[in-house]
C-alpha cells in the first residue's frame, strides 16, 4: 500500500474514532416526507417529491429541492432515496447523542444498507468539528466506513480537531 493511501486511512480512522453507531432505531422508524408536490408512478414504484422537500426517519433529517424514492420490486424497507439540491443536506444522530451532518448537490441514501453516497461538493462533518470534503463521499453508517474521493480539479480535504475541542462540543 502506498504511503498516501496509508496516511488517508489513518486520518479516517482518527476522524471516526470515538464515535458511536448510528441511532440503532432509525431503520425501524417510518419515513415521513413533506414537499410542495409529489408524483407517484405505481408501475415503477417511484415517487418524485419536488419543492422544499423535507424527509425524516427517526433521527435522520434530509432537506432537498427534489427527492426521488424508489422501492425496488416494491419491497418495503429497502428504499433508495435520491436527493438533489444546492446543496441537499443530511443529518443523523448517533447512539451517543452526537450528530453527523452531510451536504452535497447529489445524495443517495439506501435505507436497507444504511449507506449514504454524496456527490459533487460533498462535505461530511462530525459533531466536534471533524470534517471530510471531496467530490464523492460514501459512508456506511452502521459500520462507520467512510471513503472520500477527489477528481482531477480538486483534492480530498480532512480537518481533524484536537481532542480537547471535540470534548467541549
Amino acid at each position: 500500500m502506498n504511503n498516501k493511501r496509508t496516511e488517508f486511512f489513518a486520518m479516517v480512522l482518527v476522524l471516526l474514532s470515538g464515535t458511536a453507531m448510528a441511532l440503532s432505531t432509525d431503520s425501524e422508524q417510518p419515513i415521513y416526507i413533506d414537499s410542495d408536490s409529489q408524483n407517484l408512478d405505481m408501475n415503477t414504484n417511484t415517487v418524485i417529491f419536488t419543492g422544499n422537500v423535507y424527509l425524516r426517519q427517526g433521527s435522520i433529517r434530509l432537506n432537498a429541492d427534489k427527492v426521488v424514492v424508489t422501492r425496488p420490486s416494491g419491497e418495503e424497507g429497502v428504499e433508495v432515496i435520491d436527493a438533489y439540491g444546492k446543496p441537499a443536506t443530511f443529518e443523523q444522530t448517533m447512539d451517543d447523542g452526537k450528530k453527523i451532518n452531510g451536504e452535497a448537490f447529489d445524495l443517495r441514501y439506501e435505507t436497507g444498507k444504511s449507506f449514504l453516497t454524496m456527490k459533487r461538493n460533498a462535505v461530511l462533518t462530525q459533531e466536534g468539528g471533524n470534517q471530510v470534503e471531496g467530490q464523492k463521499i460514501t459512508y456506511n453508517i452502521d459500520k462507520q466506513l467512510l471513503v472520500a474521493e477527489s477528481d482531477d480539479s480538486s483534492r480530498v480535504t480532512t480537518v481533524l480537531q484536537p481532542q480537547s475541542k471535540q470534548e467541549k462540543n
